[in-house]
């Protein structure tokens, strides 16, 4: 069956990913019939966009709404602001949707500052996913870092005889700075770990955040107590204008950085001995997210509910001490 598909945030403004959603979507033959974006203008230009550097005919929206009165659709993969997402999400999954959305699954647009902020985003997340058994729908994050773990071990084939994950780092480098930056990348740190170890909780969270250096460097450390052990997080976030942008993760002291080769955007992952390619992570991930779709199989509670909770406990611990 071929899945008709909406983008909504088809732009490239700064990190945006939905100009390359709308393209694996449709190297995987899916159809992707229309566009939202917030002003017409945006719209028929991403439409254009699409057009001449894809190959990809469709028709370009205000409203979600709209598209759905259209359009026969199946899929609605969200790449606006994370602020915009609950709406976006809460229309589709009522239209009996499946959504690929991007990270994180919604972010309110007050900043939080207290438990009571982290429990009402817990429980829109439980709603959601209610919703979605609901409608008998699938709802997948974009995280992408996970799919790279294969490459990882093939790389390090000696860690598989290590039984116990003591340490994880990650070095990201946003685009954004300040406590922004916490908001765009932990998902990726969060969907590495319950990729690894499973799900767990959070504890002694520490950083170097300081309220009025917007042009920081952040260092965020805690433990993940988690079925398997105890394993200790830190993640170093550097903003960055460089593209493609420096990454790279260790798993108990096992570095990898990843290389992007231009133009063709060609992924491998480097440790200090050899150089491997990586499968698209994008690709694979959408690809996860179809099988999911054709297997009739329900939505990740783990990265949807603990997902949102473990970030926003990170947020409001670093910037709320």
């Amino acid at each position: 069956m071929t899945l008709n598909v909406a983008i909504v945030g088809p732009g490239r403004s700064k990190q945006g990913t939905g100009p390359f959603i709308a393209r694996t979507f449709d190297k995987l033959d899916c159809n992707v019939q229309a566009v939202v974006s917030s002003t017409t203008k945006s719209a028929n230009a991403a439409v254009e966009m699409l057009k001449s550097e894809y190959a990809i005919a469709c028709e370009a929206y205000q409203s979600l709404d709209d598209v759905l009165k259209h359009h026969e659709i199946d899929v609605v993969a969200i790449s606006s602001p994370a602020e915009s997402h609950l709406e976006y999400l809460q229309t589709a999954i009522d239209a009996g949707c499946h959504v690929f959305c991007e990270k994180p699954l919604s972010w309110p647009v007050e900043k939080i500052t207290s438990i009571k902020d982290v429990e009402v985003l817990t429980h829109q997340a439980n709603q959601l996913v209610k919703q979605c058994n609901d409608n008998a729908v699938v709802l997948q994050l974009n995280t992408q870092w996970p799919f790279t773990l294969p490459t990882f071990f093939e790389l390090y084939p000696e860690f598989k005889q290590e039984n116990a994950i003591s340490h994880f780092s990650m070095w990201l480098t946003p685009q954004s700075d300040g406590d922004t930056m916490i908001v765009d990348t932990f998902s990726h740190v969060l969907s590495m770990l319950y990729a690894l170890v499973g799900t767990g909780k959070i504890n002694n969270i520490e950083s170097n955040f300081q309220l009025r250096n917007e042009n920081q460097d952040l260092k965020i450390e805690f433990q993940f107590l988690h079925a398997r052990g105890d394993t200790h997080v830190c993640v170093s976030l550097c903003s960055s204008d460089t593209f493609p942008k420096p990454a790279a993760y260790a798993i108990n002291g096992h570095r990898v950085d990843r290389h992007v080769e231009l133009p063709n955007y060609l992924i491998s992952l480097c440790s200090s001995e050899k150089q491997m390619p990586v499968v698209d992570p994008l690709e694979s991930s959408i690809k996860n997210f179809i099988g999911s779709i054709h297997s009739k199989a329900t939505s990740d509670e783990v990265a949807l509910i603990d997902g949102t909770t473990h970030l926003a406990q990170i947020y409001l611990a670093v910037t709320q001490p």
